[in-house]
């Protein structure tokens, strides 16, 4: 019984394992900025004062610009347990986790791993989205704190980058519906955190075009699409910059999120030779997807080329200052059972406190 205790205890922190277990240094990019250039804005809400249209707008940027989507990650909060269950494969060597022996279970997201794996685990923490009946809008599958992206966006866009960034012709090059339909239903509705290690690389691609495409409303709706276009009607660099903020700070924050770290995405993207990618390439792909495909027509097209064209041009450190990793509430100390009773409430929890309060007042009246 003590050997099981040892086992299913919970580390006080995060500080307990082993440095190399760490996922990313401690210091989020708005802690990289220079304050010589910081002004008070923040496009994911604070009590600051956000940048008004009649004020002067000032740049930022980054001290150090993004080269990885792993900027984004956040720190795992791990938890060391023992299952005596089925629980699946490590989401980083993709073997079986063998029954009864200890593994370590991150308590914001649904990965699991062995404890041996941590030092090589480059999979994104994403907390999981609060519950809804509802499913279709981008705001159903983003997380509760910023940057709001998908972990279906973020865990296919990592995988992309780690092994796809000397392939020829990314987000080009189709795949079968059938794998497409698969991935796409294990990444927003499985239990834990999939092994991405094995899929194609072009399924990955397709998969983040399909759900593009699948959501409600576009990445960039239909009532902040004159904001952008408006930006491509300027000449100075620094007018469209100006006006390309307002329009972001606008956006909802999980589109505005999502729409960002895409943008730094496809950046890297079209850097890369091999891939053979350009920014004229990728606007093509992806424009009518971005804005609409409702209204197809010439004329549209080009347009919306010629927006993606443009947001594409601006500097990496623009799209960085809307991706903030938003530290995460102190998790619970109960265990999993514990955490399951205080944390999930089904549909139909409030209508059988009523029933249990109905049968209860029947048998006093008896």
């Amino acid at each position: 019984m003590q050997a099981k205790d040892r086992l299913r205890r919970e580390y006080s922190s995060f500080n307990d394992l082993s440095r190399q277990f760490r996922m990313y240094d401690e210091q989020s990019i708005d802690s990289l900025l220079d304050d010589r250039l910081r002004i008070h804005m923040n496009p994911n809400g604070s009590d600051d004062i956000s940048l008004q249209r009649d004020d002067c707008y000032t740049p930022i940027y980054p001290a150090a610009q993004p080269q990885s989507p792993l900027l984004l990650l956040r720190q795992h909060n791990f938890k060391l347990k023992a299952y005596y269950s089925n629980v699946g494969n490590c989401v980083q060597c993709n073997k079986r986790i063998r029954f009864g022996v200890a593994s370590l279970r991150c308590r914001d997201c649904p990965l699991r791993c062995h404890t041996e794996c941590c030092s090589q685990l480059t999979v994104n923490c994403i907390p999981q989205p609060l519950a809804s009946t509802k499913r279709g809008h981008l705001s159903d599958y983003v997380p509760h704190v910023a940057p709001m992206v998908p972990a279906l966006i973020v865990h296919c866009v990592t995988e992309i980058e780690a092994r796809g960034l000397e392939l020829e012709g990314l987000y080009r090059v189709s795949s079968t519906r059938d794998k497409v339909k698969r991935l796409r239903h294990k990444l927003l509705r499985g239990k834990a955190t999939p092994h991405l290690g094995d899929k194609d690389t072009h399924t990955l691609c397709c998969c983040v075009k399909d759900f593009l495409r699948s959501l409600e409303r576009p990445l960039i709706p239909m009532y902040h699409r004159p904001d952008f276009v408006l930006a491509t009607q300027l000449s100075d660099p620094l007018a469209v910059e100006e006006q390309l903020y307002l329009a972001m700070v606008d956006l909802p924050q999980a589109h505005r999120d999502t729409l960002a770290f895409l943008m730094l995405h496809w950046q890297r993207i079209a850097e890369s030779p091999a891939v053979k990618m350009s920014i004229n390439n990728i606007a093509v792909v992806f424009a009518p997807t971005l804005f609409d495909d409702a209204d197809l027509n010439l004329s549209n097209i080009v347009l919306w080329q010629q927006v993606l064209r443009v947001l594409l041009l601006q500097s990496a450190g623009f799209w960085a200052q809307f991706l903030e990793v938003e530290p995460l509430l102190p998790a619970s100390s109960l265990d999993d059972d514990e955490w399951k009773r205080e944390n999930y409430h089904p549909s139909s929890a409030h209508w059988q406190s009523v029933k249990t309060y109905f049968r209860s007042m029947v048998n006093l009246a008896d």
